[in-house]
């Protein structure tokens, strides 16, 4: 009896301790969201101006589609996975380095970070555009990919207005694995995921649950 005493007193500690340094890291970082997301909106290509709502639409139902309603978590939605946009943008302005950690907590600590220490900072419009403009799109010969704009240069020599649907679709679907997913290297398994991602816009088929990113209803192959 002593030792599960001693057990659940450490096991209180621990959390207590670990909610302790949640709501510091959340009023240490709280006043310096907006600041960060307006660095990455002032120095963001022009041409994410020129994206349309119907790609930006595209892009929401795609990655996040609770977006413009959710509190940065979604944990129900099919196919919205366990990153929302907003959580994204979230790994890029409160770590220098994320990492899910043990435990996931590093996960727990992104979440935390996000619901309240960006959410109601900054406005959902500026947190998409700053998605586009910071996403991470990969690797080529000459280094990161950085954004939509840069991506649309990089990976398809053109500048974004000038994509086509289906090359922008491209590019949105490498968000999940960039490395994994670029259309010149990983050609087949790229445009594979756009063709499921058409087929899901569509209305053809439907994600099977939290975890489906990958629309394996829709496979077409």
């Amino acid at each position: 009896m002593r030792v599960m005493k001693w057990f659940a007193l450490a096991l209180v500690t621990l959390v207590a301790g670990y909610g302790a340094f949640l709501t510091w890291r959340v009023i240490d970082q709280r006043p310096h969201a907006a600041a960060r997301v307006a660095e990455i909106l002032a120095t963001a290509d022009p041409a994410l101006d020129t994206v349309s709502r119907e790609r930006l639409d595209w892009l929401v139902r795609i990655e996040d589609p609770t977006f413009w309603t959710n509190d940065g978590i979604d944990h129900a939605t099919p196919g919205a996975g366990m990153t929302t946009l907003s959580q994204g943008l979230g790994k890029q302005l409160f770590f220098n380095r994320f990492s899910s950690g043990p435990l996931k907590l590093g996960k727990f600590e992104l979440m935390v970070l996000t619901r309240f220490a960006l959410i109601d900072r900054v406005s959902k419009q500026d947190i998409l555009r700053a998605v586009l403009a910071s996403a991470y799109l990969g690797r080529d010969a000459t280094g990161p990919v950085i954004g939509f704009a840069e991506g649309a240069r990089r990976w398809f020599g053109k500048e974004l207005p000038g994509l086509t649907d289906r090359e922008f679709l491209a590019l949105v679907a490498m968000l999940p694995a960039p490395n994994r997913l670029d259309p010149v290297n990983h050609a087949s398994e790229n445009q594979e995921r756009v063709r499921r991602i058409e087929r899901m816009l569509a209305g053809e088929c439907a994600p099977d649950g939290l975890n489906d990113i990958y629309y394996d209803r829709c496979a077409t192959t």
